[in-house]
């Protein structure tokens, strides 16, 4: 049972906040002890979250009004909004970069932040509604450790939601005490919040649309004017910049059709019961024998423990009187109704909502609707809470505290998993790359070799390595690696697999490149004499301006053909 109204106290949140930083350092074991030399997965992934980190903190200084006008997909304008723009997190970064030069530090850094915030905003978020101390706690390590959320550290748009929990609580502290400076607080995070992640701004919409939804169903008059004249101008400006964002992602989704199709979106059966815990695993195979990860699309299993303390929470909601006018179990009603709301859109019609929503603005940005399942771990947390909360409210302290460190020894059991898959990883600007910051600027380039989009995964790696390449000198790439890839795009990469030959040049010319960067080394070896001397039969239009071990730079020159009438 929740209880009464509670709010935590910078004492408590500063210890809260050293225990979920030590619980995130075990968690995330070995990555935490060698956070400058590792990472999660070497991946295009990781390296477009590399390149985004650093192209924003570059933004940050040099270009601030068009921070938009990224460097990839020349001669492409606005394409930071091809993807996840991830400058909530880069304000984490940029005094870890500006410090050491360190990208890789920097984006592990604020990985590992996200999950003790994560920790924190829940632990907030349960005091707020009236959760106990130890209850809070027990919420607070739902959020951080489980699964199907801390399992996303490897991808930062999707681990970095940790401003959602503290924008409901500010919103419930509003609703409950109806202080503006709450509501403005609650209206900062959420600007916050779309600003780190968007799919954390549409799982914060959901939830604020279900918290309100649920309080006007239960009785509560929505006093719309009175709300409005709360929001204000303070209000106004704090969401102002997320209008001005809008802008570039609505001339993406117009231009180079920045949408999901309703294509492959349900997740496989197993990934229900899957999980990556030793406890979870050694469990499935002792009583079933099968291995639900190894067919599995995502991570989706909570856990038992959590489960078992949500069903305690949902058997409080209806007892002790009538549940519709008694204040401190509406928030229990509303994270069940969240819970529902969050897991239906990624089951399996009938009753799959996501069918009918995909196609909403923002909605449509979300590759993979199980990731709501982010959004239900916080709901479940807050019922874990809830739950435990109902069980031991009415024992005496020393028995909750023994109850609290059992229910946490068993959470931390089930979620346990290192160490993690760690891979080492520096940014390795080859040579010829950092020459070309000695150039004349502005200019723009393009890599070879390109490799066949056949294999995708030398294909991917070749476009994110090159945008990693182009952090020595920030100038327009061709090469460029998103959830999309423009129809220019695709049809100039193909091209560029047989470069040097006519229509490569041709169309380099055409969009205005400048210089062709050739990496010798990643021609295989019986072949390099046979492009050794295409370059060579096409030395009226390349010009050889500068060699650095084995990187070439040429400058594209005008055709020397001359112009038919």
């Amino acid at each position: 049972m929740l209880g009464r109204f509670g709010s935590p106290g910078l004492r408590e949140a500063a210890i809260v906040t050293l225990f979920y930083t030590a619980l995130t350092m075990v968690l995330a074991y070995p990555v935490s002890l060698s956070p400058g030399t590792t990472v999660f997965g070497d991946n295009p992934d990781t390296h477009l979250f590399l390149w985004t980190l650093a192209w924003d903190v570059h933004a940050f200084a040099s270009q601030p009004l068009s921070v938009f006008d990224a460097n990839i997909f020349y001669p492409n304008p606005g394409t930071l909004a091809y993807s996840e723009n991830l400058l909530g997190s880069a304000l984490m970064a940029a005094p870890v970069i500006w410090l050491t030069g360190n990208v890789v530090l920097a984006l592990n850094l604020v990985k590992l932040a996200t999950c003790v915030l994560c920790g924190l905003g829940a632990f907030v978020l349960a005091r707020r509604l009236g959760v106990s101390v130890l209850g809070a706690v027990l919420c607070g390590v739902v959020f951080l450790a489980a699964p199907p959320r801390f399992f996303r550290i490897g991808q930062l748009h999707l681990t970095a939601v940790q401003w959602v929990p503290f924008a409901l609580a500010y919103l419930h502290s509003y609703l409950d005490r109806g202080r503006r400076r709450d509501l403005h607080l609650a209206v900062a995070f959420f600007t916050l919040q779309a600003f780190t992640s968007g799919h954390g701004a549409v799982f914060l919409i959901v939830a604020i649309a279900v918290v309100v939804g649920c309080r006007a169903v239960l009785g509560e008059p929505l006093a719309l004017r009175q709300r409005w004249r709360d929001f204000g101008i303070p209000g106004a400006l704090l969401v102002a910049p997320i209008v001005a964002m809008f802008a570039p992602y609505r001339a993406a989704q117009s231009e180079v059709g920045l949408k999901r199709s309703l294509e492959n979106w349900l997740p496989s059966p197993a990934s229900y019961l899957a999980s990556p815990s030793h406890a979870h695993q050694y469990l499935r195979a002792l009583v079933t024998g099968t291995d639900f990860n190894l067919s599995a699309s995502a991570w989706l299993f909570p856990g038992i423990t959590v489960l078992i303390f949500m069903v305690a929470a949902l058997l409080s909601m209806g007892s002790g009187g009538e549940w519709r006018v008694r204040w401190r179990q509406r928030p229990a009603v509303a994270y069940a109704l969240l819970l529902a709301v969050s897991v239906c859109l990624f089951l399996p019609p009938p009753i799959g909502l996501w069918p009918w929503v995909h196609a909403w603005p923002g909605f449509n940005f979300i590759r993979v609707p199980s990731r709501f399942m982010i959004l239900a771990m916080l709901a479940l947390a807050v019922l874990m809470g809830a739950g435990f909360d109902r069980l031991f409210a009415r024992r005496s302290s020393v028995v909750r505290g023994a109850a609290a460190l059992v229910v946490g020894a068993l959470l931390l059991v089930e979620y346990a998993s290192m160490p993690l898959a760690s891979f080492p990883f520096a940014i390795d600007v080859p040579a010829i790359d950092r020459w070309m910051n000695t150039l004349p600027k502005p200019f723009a380039i393009a890599e070879v070799p390109v490799p066949s989009s056949g294999d995708l995964g030398a294909y991917e790696r070749h476009n994110t390595m090159a945008m990693l390449h182009s952090t020595a000198h920030w100038q327009r790439t061709v090469q460029g690696y998103s959830g999309i890839r423009p129809a220019l795009h695709d049809r100039l990469f193909r091209e560029l697999n047989a470069f040097p030959d006519a229509t490569s040049l041709a169309s380099l010319r055409e969009i205005g490149v400048t210089y062709v960067v050739v990496h010798g080394d990643r021609y295989p070896p019986d072949r390099r004499a046979e492009i050794d001397q295409r370059y060579r039969q096409f030395a009226d239009q390349l010009r050889l301006e500068h060699v650095e071990g084995e990187g070439r730079a040429y400058r594209i020159l005008p055709d020397p053909r001359p112009v038919l009438p």
